[in-house]
């Protein structure tokens, strides 16, 4: 009979050890969409959208941007802060004697577009922690071409 008992005990003690382990909970998922913990920016152009994994740098402003393809093939989009960048939303503007206090937006799309400047569009920053996250929009022309970047977003650790 204590063997029986011993034999039960030890049956249930792994029964339940293996429940506990072999149970995972959906929390996981839901806390890496609200904390990333990848660098990326994405937008979209002309309604087909881009993801890029983000590159971050800073000297004189931070320099959030990510890029693809080569020659005619081309892309990329950066987005410069000021290095005490706050959270809330900022207008873009182009002038490049002064980026240590303005927000801009850079865009080539190649072949039509080399290094244009946005001259106008939005860049709200969210959080500005460990992390610097928030979303963009811009526009901008080149010669006789618009362009209009939309529904942009990042998150990129900062170093």
């Amino acid at each position: 009979m204590k063997n029986l008992k011993r034999i039960m005990f030890f049956a249930i003690a792994i029964f339940t050890l293996a429940m506990s382990t072999s149970c995972s909970s959906d929390d996981s998922k839901d806390d890496e969409n609200e904390n990333p913990t990848t660098d990326f920016i994405k937008f979209k152009y002309k309604e087909k959208e881009y993801t890029y994994e983000s590159e971050f740098t800073s000297s004189e402003a931070i320099n959030i941007s990510g890029t693809e393809g080569i020659d005619d093939t081309y892309k990329k989009v950066t987005l410069w802060l000021p290095l005490n960048a706050t959270v809330g939303t900022h207008n873009v503007v182009f002038d490049s004697s002064d980026l240590t206090t303005t927000y801009q937006a850079n865009f080539s799309f190649m072949p039509e577009f080399n290094n244009a400047n946005a001259t106008s569009g939005t860049i709200t920053i969210t959080k500005v922690t460990e992390r610097i996250e928030g979303t963009f929009n811009f526009s901008g022309t080149q010669g006789d071409k618009t362009f209009t970047v939309t529904e942009g977003s990042f998150s990129i650790e900062r170093f």
